[in-house]
């Protein structure tokens, strides 16, 4: 009864913890950054006329004519046969998550505040939005051209898992509140008691690649995601040490170290442990790769529906 109570005190303290972001003195701070996102955000994004597109990345028939685009494929192709099929897999997945991006701008519409309430809103932030997903449509349009043209895929199958992805949405590990979904040096400034709490909220209970659920229809979304991690680290394209490198760079852009005042208790506790994390990371990848010498597991042959069910051989967990 006393670990029950513990648990449920733990979950309510939890949330008293998160809800406190949504106080109108903390989502006052996110509306007065307005001016900030207009002058320093916006400016990140091209216009439409200075931005690339598929068609200039790939064989276009109505530029090159039927003998030109038919003598661009073949290149392609050749080009094409040579890659690995662990590096095939790797790009699928990574296509895979760029089309399921209609996921992505309905998880940021979720906070407050930031929220494109009309799917038109003129604000700066709705504006960001927008522009961001409008910018990112075009990698996935351009990878999923390029495997088509390759014929190294199953193009039915990873379509398939396109849909399913789309269909079975993305868990976020976070509340309505904007200080869990953006992090810019400014929140930092502004309020960096929420800004350095709410980024150790985050990473406390971890934040889940937009691929969690992808399965390739042979095995179910958890168990197939760990066997893509498997296949990712064997091909080097992502590692923990990757994902240790990339959070030691954001905890120096944001100068989270370096934070001083206006700090509660709270505040540097979350500071610390976020500052220790990457250390903590290292070890643990030390120790995986110990545990896996001393297993001395053997490679297990995973077939992959993308690739034509071709066996990819990796240590898996």
């Amino acid at each position: 009864m006393a670990g029950r109570r513990q648990e449920k005190k733990g979950v309510v303290d939890k949330e008293e913890e998160w809800r406190s972001y949504l106080a109108p003195e903390r989502l006052q701070v996110l509306k007065e950054m307005e001016p900030w996102v207009e002058e320093h955000v916006l400016p990140l994004l091209k216009s439409v006329e200075a931005s690339w597109q598929p068609s200039d990345l790939l064989p276009d028939p109505a530029a090159l004519g039927s003998d030109g685009f038919h003598e661009a494929c073949i290149e392609l192709r050749e080009r094409a046969a040579g890659v690995p099929d662990e590096l095939l897999v790797c790009l699928v997945a990574n296509m895979v998550t760029e089309e399921a991006l209609p996921t992505y701008p309905s998880g940021l519409n979720r906070l407050e505040v930031v929220r494109d309430a009309t799917g038109a809103d003129a604000t700066a932030w709705a504006r960001w939005i927008r522009g961001w997903s409008a910018e990112e449509n075009r990698h996935g349009d351009v990878l999923n051209r390029y495997m088509h043209l390759s014929g190294r895929f199953d193009m039915r199958e990873v379509e398939r898992t396109v849909q399913r992805l789309i269909r079975d949405g993305m868990t976020v590990h976070a509340p309505a509140s904007p200080f869990h979904g953006f992090v810019y040096v400014a929140i930092f400034e502004a309020d960096p008691d929420a800004a350095v709490r709410a980024m150790a909220y985050m990473m406390r209970r971890r934040i889940d690649m937009p691929t969690a659920f992808i399965n390739d229809g042979r095995h179910s979304g958890g168990d197939f995601y760990a066997r893509f991690i498997a296949i990712a680290e064997k091909a080097g394209t992502y590692t923990l040490s990757d994902y240790r490198g990339i959070l030691q760079h954001l905890i120096r852009q944001w100068g989270v170290e370096e934070l001083t005042a206006g700090l509660s208790g709270e505040g540097r506790r979350a500071q610390d442990y976020l500052a220790a994390l990457p250390n903590k990371i290292q070890r643990m990848e030390e120790k995986a790769h110990d545990r896996a010498v001393k297993a001395g597991k053997k490679p297990t042959p995973v077939p992959i529906s993308w690739i034509f069910d071709r066996p990819i051989s990796v240590v898996l967990p």
